[in-house]
């Protein structure tokens, strides 16, 4: 009797080893499948930066988007001189601009028939190249300019608000590759954010 109990105890033992054993199997084979899942995952694709490039407008019409445009003429001011308006005059009686000194464009937007006495607004835009553009940063320096940086970052600016009475505003924003300005008459604080708005359109507007 004492040898038949020690058999079946020798049984139940085995049979315990075995229900281990194929645990441990089962666990080992869940382990491998995580494992391959994550060697099987597809890392993110990266989108590159696009690279913007300078495409120089050809007139004054295509200087702004059309919805900038609109804006002005909107209040009052239309194409009056530069590239493409209805005049052969310059902008300034005394000389180029010096955007068009390096072979940019300016445009001058005013209330039609009446330049002097209403508020009126120059844009322009130029390219510029790494041999002129110390030029241009020394020329912002000498009148004393505020220097800032560009809302995307991959600029300068240079400005001032001026006033309402006699300092007209100005904005600036250098490029590697461009140049883009809004000069305001009357200046103040409302004609510089204006003048900021129109270089952004500007800039938008003339980069592919």
């Amino acid at each position: 009797m004492a040898k038949q109990h020690t058999t079946r105890h020798s049984a139940v033992l085995l049979g315990v080893l075995v229900l281990v054993l194929s645990s441990c199997s089962m666990a080992g084979d869940d382990t491998a499948d995580v494992s391959a899942d994550t060697v099987e995952e597809v890392a993110p694709e990266v989108t590159l930066p696009i690279d913007l490039a300078f495409v120089a407008p050809v007139d004054c019409n295509d200087i702004l988007p059309e919805s900038s445009l609109d804006e002005l003429r909107a209040d009052g001011l239309v194409l009056v001189a530069g590239p493409g308006s209805p005049s052969a005059d310059p902008i300034y009686v005394e000389g180029q601009t010096p955007e068009e000194l390096i072979g940019g464009l300016s445009c001058l937007f005013a209330p039609p028939g009446d330049i002097e006495s209403g508020a009126n607004l120059v844009v322009s835009v130029a390219a510029v190249s790494e041999a002129v553009r110390p030029d241009v940063i020394s020329a912002f320096l000498d009148v004393g300019l505020n220097v800032g940086q560009t809302t995307d970052g991959s600029g300068l600016t240079y400005w001032r608000w001026g006033d309402d009475v006699h300092v007209t505003a100005l904005h600036n924003s250098l490029y590697k590759d461009s140049w883009y300005s809004a000069l305001m008459q009357p200046g103040g604080r409302d004609a510089y954010d204006r003048g900021v708005a129109l270089v952004d359109a500007m800039r938008a507007h003339t980069t592919r």
